[in-house]
């Protein structure tokens, strides 16, 4: 097949290329605004911003999977114009480059577990779950979920929705101070023997999933689509890791000395995320694969490896 990822040099989006390209031809149209073009190899890319994106763009394509965005909560907070231009209008000028373009390919949509916000003891998320954002990110996730709908309704899109649920792993941007990418920005402070920050108490839950297991829910979903047309699916683990462990485990895997430092918590934050994934082993026969504390060593290692790199180039 013929394949378009939006960000497809981020690292979500590059890794979803790596599992596609041995079999299709694939694409990725990214500003480098996060990605690298270093992570796609044999992967052409086309520079663009997604909100400059015209018909002739997704001409042609069977796939297209929507992985650019903004994708941090907290900057939606402090800059929601920003968050809103790239989430909901490049969301909304990629579907009409596809309506007017494209109309026939199946659409992967990545929207996010956050929509959902927080989900209070001992309650678990699921695909059936009520939205209740708590930034405009999550308002604008919703956005696209909405227009997915509309889109299939009145001109009879196809569409996949994907909910991720904080991705961590090999390509996250540890350059770039964290928000979605804190846990990168962790492991390059850790390595520096520099403290943690944390903001609030360190007891708020999330569910963590690595990233060739999320990218592997892409595939199966590529691979089957007349199946799930339509669907939403949770790619989550089921596990609620606080804070304070996730950076307990990063600092024992560095053996950094650099500790822990708390910062008031940010607006806009949620206590406890954890999600079931029942629907999406059902469906995709996905389920996750690699543990937190592996998944941890092998981004540790990478990061190394690229910081190193860095600062001999």
């Amino acid at each position: 097949m013929k394949i378009l990822i939006t960000g497809g040099a981020g690292f979500l989006g590059s890794t979803i290329a790596d599992m596609l390209k041995a079999d299709n031809e694939v694409v990725a149209l990214d500003n480098l605004s996060a990605g690298r073009e270093k992570n796609l190899d044999g992967v052409r890319l086309i520079k663009k911003d997604i909100r400059d994106i015209i018909p002739e763009d997704v001409a042609g394509y069977e796939v297209i999977i929507h992985c650019a965005a903004q994708v941090s909560t907290f900057i939606s907070v402090d800059y929601p114009e920003l968050d809103f231009e790239n989430n909901a209008l490049g969301t909304f000028k990629l579907f009409e480059a596809c309506r007017k373009g494209n109309p026939s390919a199946l659409i992967l949509y990545t929207s996010s577990r956050s929509v959902l916000g927080n989900i209070p003891a001992p309650k678990i998320a699921n695909e059936k779950s009520k939205f209740n954002p708590s930034t405009f990110y999550n308002v604008h996730k919703i956005y696209g979920e909405q227009l997915c709908k509309i889109y299939s309704e009145l001109y009879g899109m196809r569409f996949v929705i994907m909910r991720p649920s904080n991705v961590y792993g090999v390509r996250q941007p540890y350059w770039k101070e964290g928000w979605y990418n804190f846990i990168a920005f962790w492991i390059k402070l850790a390595l520096e023997n520099k403290p943690i920050p944390i903001f609030g108490t360190g007891e708020q839950i999330r569910d963590y999933t690595y990233v060739s297991d999320t990218a592997a829910a892409y595939i199966s979903a590529v691979k089957n689509p007349s199946a799930i047309g339509g669907s939403i699916f949770m790619l989550n683990t089921g596990i609620e890791t606080s804070l304070n462990e996730l950076a307990r485990i990063v600092i024992e895997l560095t053996g950094s000395t650099g500790g822990i430092k708390y910062f008031p918590v940010r607006k806009g934050d949620v206590f406890r995320f954890v999600g079931s994934y029942e629907q999406a082993k059902k469906r995709l026969g996905w389920e996750p694969k690699v543990g937190l504390a592996e998944g941890l060593s092998a981004e540790i290692d990478w990061c190394r490896k690229e910081i190193e790199e860095d600062i001999n180039a």
